[in-house]
């Protein structure tokens, strides 16, 4: 009997679990909502109050805590520079979990987990992209570089070079005609060779 047990395992080991939890909070900060299970809703509540506690403080130290559970630089500046300090005037209650019923399947209760000050559709969407493709689709325009005009000497003097005549013969010579072909020389060396003889 374990008493004063207050770690939910979630059927996983502690590795496993803690990789779990960081993946929730990472959805949950990009999205800003997430559905999961209602035990795992709540485990990740805690991790992500906590870490939003860390990133109201915006310090050196404090961002480097959150990059302990979150490694991801882009992320962490946001979650420190956008998503803290719209809950500059609260003092907990970061988010909360709306229960959905039970799945079809297993039956496990579902509900959604997000943060109760929302950012607009379209910021939401251009973080997932910043966080996926490390940077906006604005700035990939500005970093892309024209392409330049290839140079076109190169491709003149590969046309000016001209294949050698007997080389163009033996590519229209056909298998017949080069067999014939072998057959003659054939023919002319035997030729030599009886001349020899006969002097």
């Amino acid at each position: 009997m374990r008493h004063g047990d207050k770690v939910k395992k979630l059927g996983r080991k502690k590795a496993h679990r803690l990789a779990l939890l960081r993946n929730l909070c990472r959805s949950l900060f990009i999205f800003e909502k997430i559905t999961t299970t209602l035990p795992k809703a709540k485990e990740a509540r805690k991790f992500a109050e906590r870490l939003i506690e860390f990133a109201k403080k915006n310090t050196l130290s404090a961002k480097r805590h959150i990059y302990r559970f979150i490694p991801d630089h882009k992320l962490v500046k946001i979650i420190c520079d956008e998503i803290a300090p719209k809950f500059s005037g609260r003092q907990g209650g970061y988010t909360r979990i709306f229960r959905l019923g039970k799945r079809l399947g297993d039956g496990a209760e579902m509900a959604i987990l997000e943060l109760t000050e929302k950012s607009e559709p379209g910021v939401i969407d251009d973080r997932r992209k910043l966080i996926e493709r490390r940077f906006l689709p604005k700035e990939a325009e500005k970093v892309k570089k024209e392409k330049k005009p290839r140079k076109e000497k190169h491709k003149k003097e590969v046309k000016e070079k001209e294949v050698p005549k007997q080389a163009k013969e033996s590519v229209k010579k056909t298998r017949r005609e080069k067999k014939q072909v072998v057959k003659q020389k054939k023919r002319e060396k035997k030729q030599k060779k009886d001349r020899k003889k006969k002097k």
